[in-house]
Formats: C-alpha cells, structure tokens, sequence
C-alpha cells in the first residue's frame, strides 16, 4: 500500500527498509539510500502535470530494489509518477537517460507498436542541475492494477489473454531492430563519438546490463559498447570478465553457487577461471547460430513479471501498461530472447511444440493430486501456448529460445560469470565441444568427414581427468551450500536479504544450520577453522 509522506519522517523517505541484510547490511543500505527535497519533488510534479496543477497528496509507493517511487495526486485528478534511482539502480546519467529513451521510443511508435508503455512527461539526468538533488523521472501512472494482486485469482481464460498479449508484445520487440549492441538513448543524451545513430532523436550507446556493473564490475575500466559486430560482442565479454579477475580483490563468497575452498573441496583460483576464458576466446567466433537473423539487435524487456505487467481493473484480461524499462539493453536475439518469467513455473517443461495433458490416470489421483495435476497442466499451457504464438509470429525467437539450450549456448550463456563462479562447469562444456564428433556439429565436416576447421582448443586424458575432478569437487561444494539453504528455507542465489520481520528468525535459524554444517563437514579443529573462514553467509570485511 502507498504510504503518505506526511505521516514520514524526511530521513525515512531517504532510506530503504523493505529488506533487512544479514550479512553486509550497511552497504546494502547505502547502495539504496539517496537524499532528495522533498519540496521540490512536489513542484516537480506539479509542472508536469500542467498549469496550475496542485498537488493535493504525495504518497511513497512500496520500494524496489532500485528505486524510489513517488505518487502524486492532483487537485484536477491527475495521478503523476516521480521515480528516483538509488545508487545502485546503475551508472550515473546513463541509467536515467537509458529508461527515458526506451519509454519515449516506444510510446512515440505506439500507433506502429502497440506496445503499452507510461507517457513520460519530464526527466533529468544530473543531479546538480536540479533542486531536487537527485535524478528523476516523471511520467504518467500505468493505468489499472498490478498483476501481481491479481494473477492467482483469474481463471484459466483470462491468463491465456494476458499470455497471448505478452506474446504479441514480444513479437513485436523483437520485430524492432537496432543497427548496433549496447543501450538506448536519446542523441542530446549521449556523444556522437560513444554512440551509433539510429535516427535523428535517437542512438544506441553503452550498455546499461546489470552484468557489465554488478559485483564490482563497474569498476573496471573496460569498454562497454556500442559494438556494432556480435564477435567483439562476445570477445568483451570474457575479456570483461578477465579485467575483473585481473583488477579486483577477490571473489565475493556470498555470490559463488557453493562454499567453496573447504577441507578437500573445490578451490578457486584466478589462473583456472582465466585458463577457460582463454580457451573460450579461441573458439567463440564459431559459438554463435549460423542463422544471421538470430544476431539481430533488439531491445529486450528481460523482467517480465507479474509486478511490472498492469491490467484493467474491470477487464483484467486486458493488459493496460507495462513498466520498469531500467537498464534493459539491445543485444542479439539469441543471446537476450527469454521466456518471460510471467509463465515460469515448477515441474516439468514441454520440449518443442507438444500439447499439454492431463495424465492418464487423473480420474484414479487423490484429490490433492487432481489440484496439482490441473496446476500443472494450465502452467504447461500457458508455456506451450506462448511459444506457439512467437513461432508463428517471429520464428527467430523460438530459434533463440531452443539455441540457449544448446552446447554452445550454455557456453555463452555462463562465460559471463566466470568472475564469480562456474569455472570448472564452463571447463567441462569446453572439453565437450572440442571432442571431434560434436565440434563437427558445430563447424561441419570436409570431403573426407573431418571437422572442416580444426578445432582451436585440444584436451588431454590427464587434462580430463583433472577436470571432472574439479567438477566433482565443485558439484559437490555447490551441494553443501544447497543443503544449508534448504534447511533454512531460502533458495539459491540468496543474497541475504529478507523481510524486516523475519530477520531475528532467520538469523537464529541460519546460526543453527552453520552449527550443524560445522559438526557434520569436521573431522577436527583444523578443518572447523578452515569452515568457519570460508562460511559464505557472514559479512565479506569482517
């Protein structure tokens, strides 16, 4: 629910307090936190709204990861949005200007797209140009309700609706293509010596992905676009990865898949994890689809969940906006087309064009069982229903869904985290790759039924060897870390944050589970220790 900033004190509107951290939690804060004036958001408003409008209430909307988020109500009934990025919402200017271009382009091809996006009304892009104190985009508010307080009362039909929208919103993103990779924005925005021009409005420029700034990677001195050729794409991207290795202090252990560098456990290092980046750049101009159209460059809606999709209030079939357009980037098809996470679910995932069914012996299941089937089976639906509609409309994208599955999309899809974990995985996808019968597969075979280009990279047994031990060794350090935080009832990839009410819960429940790690992963003090060192959930400068 919205909260009246009157009823606030001015420091809490400055502050994040949505989540509680259990580990690093004064940098988790800081990362949020951003001082503005409240007065002049008011006036701010008010001038987007139009002469003499006059704002009659301004409300704090429940907070993001990433932003602050303001509604102001005019006397006339105008409803205006004000959104400030925190700190960590991205790079200074570029982040704002970005969401600002990817709105406007858009909204201005609404007769042409049909894509429903908010009205932006008024931005700017630095901080001391404005008596705001802060960044700032003013727009419209998205007409209707979030999906997200409705989605698990609509009845079957209405999620077909929604999904079929969702598809045709897709289509038509990945319909619009860019002249180069990187993000989006408007000319007055950006250089003319850091941008490629789309138009005379509009240019794409560097990119705005989280992957190229997150975990300490904005502070690496690295180019990040525009690229107008998928191989220098690529090639940055393990080159990234091999500058952060190089230049950072360390691996973040609370990021990493496993606890790992315990007793007889898995040990990362930085020639391993730079030893496979050297090998992907050898081979990774034969990774991409030999298809050209899937290294199309579009721009990608990467976070389409029920939050950021709204519906009318009394048609809730009818999809009326969808929001958030942060840091979305242009990138190739087959590198950034994704099943929006709207129809992600659990159990099993139909493969290729397959109709969903109900099994067999419904009529014979437990009650309990019937409910999870019928779940089940409208889940697989929606999935088979979504990809059946790109299919017709815009086969690239189904191409580019079945390529991620793919040897070597896993590989291009995991070498840009190699900086954090993943190594000896990646490792062993490359050893299959290079195995003459699948690298045939991948380059073709000549006359005499050789592979046509030999492959780059060579492997031998004892190499092997050494990797599937690796493996071993991560998979199982990667078991540990899953098992703690099955016990503690938290997923993988937990960054420790967690509802301000359950901290004191979590905490005792997650100082319990490290006790019984350390009891049951200790044969002796000295291996204790050495637990206790590389305990991943604790904070990373204590």
């Amino acid at each position: 629910m919205p909260t009246r900033t009157a009823d606030c004190p001015p420091e809490s509107l400055y502050t994040y307090s949505a989540r509680r951290w259990l580990w690093d939690e004064p940098d988790q804060l800081q990362r949020r936190y951003v001082r503005f004036n409240i007065n002049a958001l008011i006036e701010i408003a008010e001038k987007a709204a139009g002469y003499d409008a006059d704002c009659v209430n301004l409300s704090r909307l429940p907070e993001g990861n990433s932003n602050k988020i303001f509604l102001a109500a005019m006397r006339d009934g105008q409803q205006i949005i004000v959104k400030i990025p925190n700190p960590n919402a991205g790079p200074k200017h570029y982040t704002t200007a970005s969401e600002v271009a990817a709105m406007c382009f858009y909204f201005q091809a609404r007769e042409r797209l049909n894509i429903p996006v908010p009205k932006p009304l008024d931005y700017c892009t630095d901080a001391n140009r404005t008596n705001l104190g802060a960044e700032y985009i003013v727009m419209e508010k998205a007409p209707g309700v979030e999906l997200s307080h409705i989605w698990d009362e609509l009845k079957g039909r209405q999620k077909v609706s929604i999904v079929e929208q969702i598809a045709d919103v897709s289509c038509k993103l990945a319909r619009a293509r860019f002249p180069a990779y990187g993000a989006l924005y408007k000319r007055r925005d950006v250089g003319l010596d850091e941008s490629v021009a789309i138009d005379d409005e509009f240019v794409v420029g560097r990119t705005l992905g989280r992957a190229w700034f997150e975990d300490g990677r904005g502070h690496v001195d690295i180019h990040r676009g525009p690229w107008s050729s998928v191989e220098d794409l690529i090639k940055t991207v393990a080159q990234r990865e091999a500058a952060c290795i190089d230049n950072l202090p360390s691996f973040r252990r609370d990021r990493q898949q496993g606890i790992f560098g315990g007793p007889g456990g898995y040990m990362p290092t930085k020639e391993a994890k730079k030893s496979v980046l050297r090998d992907f750049l050898k081979i990774c101009s034969y990774l991409r689809p030999k298809i050209d159209a899937l290294s199309s460059g579009i721009l990608w809606h990467s976070d389409l969940h029920t939050d950021n999709i709204f519906v009318d209030a009394e048609n809730p079939s009818q999809i009326t906006s969808i929001v958030d357009w942060q840091g979305v980037s242009i990138n190739p098809i087959f590198l950034t087309a994704q099943h929006p996470f709207l129809i992600d679910h659990e159990g099993p995932k139909l493969e290729g064009l397959v109709r969903p069914a109900l099994p067999e012996n419904f009529d014979w299941l437990a009650p309990a069982e019937q409910i999870a089937a019928k779940r089940l089976f409208l889940s697989q639906t929606l999935w088979a229903l979504y990809e059946v509609s790109v299919q017709r409309a815009v086969p690239e994208l189904l191409q580019a869904f079945r390529h991620r599955t793919t040897l070597q999309g896993q590989i291009l899809g995991l070498i840009g985290a190699i900086y954090d974990d993943g190594e000896p995985y990646v490792q062993i996808l490359l050893a299959d790759i290079a195995e003459e019968d699948i690298w045939k597969q991948v380059v073709g075979e000549d006359e005499d039924g050789n592979p046509s280009i030999r492959c780059p990279i060579w492997y031998s047994e004892q190499d092997k060897e050494r990797q599937k031990t690796d493996l071993a060794n991560w998979e199982r350090d990667v078991e540990r870390k899953f098992d703690v935080l099955h016990e503690i009832g938290l997923h993988a990839g937990w960054d420790g944050a967690v509802a301000p009410g359950d901290y004191d819960e979590v905490v005792r429940r997650l100082a319990a589970a490290k006790q019984r790690f350390l009891d049951r992963e200790s044969a002796n003090e000295q291996e204790r220790a050495r637990w206790e060192e590389v305990w991943p959930f604790q904070d990373t400068t204590g």
